[in-house]
Formats: C-alpha cells, structure tokens, sequence
C-alpha cells in the first residue's frame, strides 16, 4: 500500500476489493412483540454475512422491563445457547446503548427477540452487511 504521507498523489485513492460490498445499515428498529418475534435475517447468499455494531434499548415505561434476544443459526430456533439477552432487565425510563458488539452473524441467521410487556421496550440494532460477489470466502 503505498504510504500516503511521503506520497501525497496516493492520498485520494481508496483501496476497495471489487469482489466484497460493504453497507452500514439498520437491522430492526421497533418494539419486539411479546411472543418470539423475527427481527432481522442476515442475507441468504453464498458468503453473505452481517455484524451488530450497536444495540440501543430503551425503556418508556415507568417499570423496569424484561427482554429477551437470540441470535439463531440458519434453520435454528431461540435456545439457551444462543441467547444475546436472556431475561435482562432493563430499569423505567433508561436508555442502554452497547456499542461495541462486533457480532458477526453468517448467511442466514435471524435475530429473534420478546418483551414481556407490549410496546414498552424499542430496540434499535445497526451495523455492517457484507456480501461477497460470486460466494467467495
């Protein structure tokens, strides 16, 4: 790569690989129902993949609120050893932002999530989904 400081006509070009796309975007924003509910699915594309950069829940009611998140295996379903969240908490009238996740989730995995309380709990997840032209690994 050539070094942009000693060589100031390299300092314009960006270095992309033609065969990976890259988009930051925004996975789920709403209120998960209160039976297990689908969130968001990673692409189901040969070499597809998705990361949860952040996850944003917020509390609007005047109770503390339980919540439940499982990052499921294409073909899975919500169990104990894929949970994110399992019964967490969350206090009245609190925003908890996690930022620094980096979860990568394969060609067709789901986000499936619960509350215990209708329209009480907002989640709002971003983060990067990449797709490799052709299936590549």
């Amino acid at each position: 790569m050539p070094d942009t400081a000693t060589n100031p006509q390299y300092s314009s070009i960006q270095f992309t690989n033609p065969q990976r796309e890259t988009v930051r975007k925004v996975f789920y924003q709403g209120n998960p129902g209160t039976s297990d509910t689908l969130l968001y699915t990673s692409p189901n594309l040969p070499g597809a993949r998705s990361e949860i950069l952040q996850l944003i829940v917020t509390n609007t009611d005047s109770s503390a609120r339980t919540l439940w998140l499982h990052m499921v295996p294409k073909g899975g379903s919500n169990a104990v050893s894929n949970a994110l969240f399992y019964e967490v908490s969350f206090a009245a009238h609190t925003t908890t932002i996690h930022d620094s996740l980096r979860l990568v989730m394969e060609e067709g995995y789901m986000l499936r999530g619960s509350q215990v309380a209708s329209n009480k709990l907002c989640l709002t997840i971003t983060g990067l989904v990449e797709i490799r032209r052709g299936g590549l690994s």
